[in-house]
């Protein structure tokens, strides 16, 4: 027997799943209110929607409601459970507890439904999330593909100014074969660019970790701008300290695309005076040390507004830079996830018609090899004379240039366009190098190299390189993998073409 002043504040009611009322099970608390076959919306509106709602076997509590019964406004605790035939309701008469029942009543109701909508909106949101993955997959896939597009043609366009350079010519066409070559150098940064900046967003940008000699990589900025740059108003200084290690670990190519990315973009918008790039050595311990990498110009320099924009992608600031400057506003975008990826910070400074200073600070492991190991340079000249070369490649202005290349070398070259004809000379002739080309018409440079069968005849040991305009590091890696001896990436110069193949000989 329940005693009477429990019964007085509470009731126990059972409805079937729609909510009609089949049963009340104890307490009069407001009973007259409840009627048998009567829906229990008609006492509780607020529960429309929510015993449908409600899970099975879990037990659901909602707080702060109200119910009328006479002239009388309660305010109510309620309990509910659902089991697959039935609802269980059990309202406690909380009058005298809440205070404050309007306030307290619309918050539980917000809340629940709160709790809903958001559920609703996560679940949006994992569908939407699917969406984009599979957008930045198939927009990583256009570009790689572009990548070799883009890439074939650049090497042909970079090989001939370099064949077209090397003849007689007249100082005016010196100039347009400079002018060509530069422009040519230009594209291939942008094409860079793209890639790293979809690599980086894609989390598949991966840093090397190898012995870094800062000097030299100076030294090649220095001898690349000095070529590249036209102004004659604008001098260029390199400053590298003796104090500064000879020899860090790092990712040598990521340093020089930091620092050519920089040089460029203060010589782009320097008409006179300086660009002054230095290194300082700023931290030194046991283990690390923290080199800072300073850019300087004399250019027209950039209103503090400005500065806060300039390392988003795409980004000019002014409307004409694009057409009259150049580039595709990514350089500094992709120096700053650059120096991101390597645990450092950028910062510019700069005043209008000044100039503008920008700095880089990045920790680096020091080498642990002794100073005479880590400096000893190889003295071998790469030297290809009378050696047989096999290439296969189905581009014939690209044939046409390694066919100058060798021949300038003085090497027994033999050229086939496609794989097929490349599996017929590889079984039936020894070579000492052989050079495959990735995407190849019949049979690809990468299938054939999976036919380890083709070589054992004759060339079992002769080593293969792969020539591609696929540049990414898992292509790479993927070759090497699957047996080839090296990569030649494009566009290529004719200098890398032939130590690439001296390498491996």
């Amino acid at each position: 027997m329940i005693p009477a002043k429990i019964e007085d504040v509470f009731i126990q009611v059972t409805t079937d799943i729609s909510g009609v009322i089949k049963n009340i099970e104890a307490g009069v608390f407001a009973k007259k209110e409840f009627i048998i076959n009567k829906s229990i919306y008609n006492v509780c509106p607020f529960l429309e929607g929510t015993l449908e709602a409600l899970e099975l076997e879990k037990p659901f509590f909602l707080e702060g409601m109200l119910i009328v019964s006479g002239d009388n406004e309660y305010n109510i605790d309620i309990e509910v459970f659902k089991s697959p035939s039935s609802i269980d309701i059990l309202l406690h008469n909380r009058t005298n507890v809440y205070k404050y029942v309007d306030q307290l009543n619309q918050n539980r109701n917000d809340i629940f439904f709160i709790k809903r909508e958001i559920a609703e909106k996560n679940k949006e949101l994992d569908r939407l999330r699917l969406i984009a993955d599979k957008a930045n997959e198939e927009k990583s896939r256009f570009l790689a593909m572009m990548s070799h597009e883009i890439r074939n043609p650049l090497n042909s366009i970079l090989g001939y100014a370099e064949l077209i350079s090397s003849e007689n010519l007249s100082d005016t066409v010196v100039k347009y074969m400079k002018n060509l070559s530069s422009a040519g150098k230009n594209l291939k940064v942008i094409v860079d660019d793209i890639l790293d900046l979809s690599r980086i967003e894609a989390g598949k940008l991966k840093l090397a970790e190898e012995e870094v000699l800062l000097h030299e990589i100076f030294q090649n900025c220095e001898n690349d701008f000095k070529h590249q740059q036209k102004k004659e108003d604008v001098n260029l200084l390199f400053e590298v300290p003796k104090n500064i290690p000879k020899t860090i670990i790092g990712d040598s190519v990521r340093i020089q695309q930091i620092l050519s990315n920089l040089i460029g973009n203060a010589i782009k918008f320097t008409e006179k005076g300086n660009v002054t790039t230095k290194v300082e050595l700023i931290a030194d311990t046991d283990d690390t040390v923290k080199i800072q990498l300073l850019v300087s110009d004399t250019g027209r320099g950039m209103s503090k507004e400005q500065t806060l924009k300039i390392f988003e992608e795409y980004q000019q600031n002014k409307l004409s830079d694009n057409r009259i400057k150049g580039g595709a506003g990514l350089g500094l975008a992709i120096v700053k996830r650059l120096v991101n990826a390597m645990n450092g910070s950028i910062s510019v400074e700069s005043k209008l018609d000044l100039g503008t200073t920008f700095s880089v600070e990045i920790p680096f492991k020091k080498n642990k090899k002794t100073e005479e190991t880590s400096t000893i340079k190889s003295d071998i000249v790469a030297n290809i004379e009378g050696k047989r070369i096999l290439v296969a490649d189905d581009d014939v202005l690209n044939l046409t240039i390694v066919k100058h290349f060798l021949s300038k070398e003085n090497a027994i070259a033999h050229f086939v366009k496609d794989g097929l004809e490349a599996l017929s000379k590889i079984e039936e002739v020894p070579f000492d190098v052989i050079l495959l080309d990735i995407n190849m018409p019949n049979l690809t440079g990468e299938q054939l190299m999976q036919k380890p069968e083709v070589f054992r005849k004759q060339n079992s040991k002769t080593p293969v390189l792969a020539l591609t305009a696929n540049t990414s590091q898992e292509d790479l890696k993927r070759y090497l993998q699957i047996g080839f001896s090296g990569v030649i990436s494009k566009p290529f110069t004719s200098k890398v073409f032939v130590e690439k193949i001296a390498s491996v000989l």
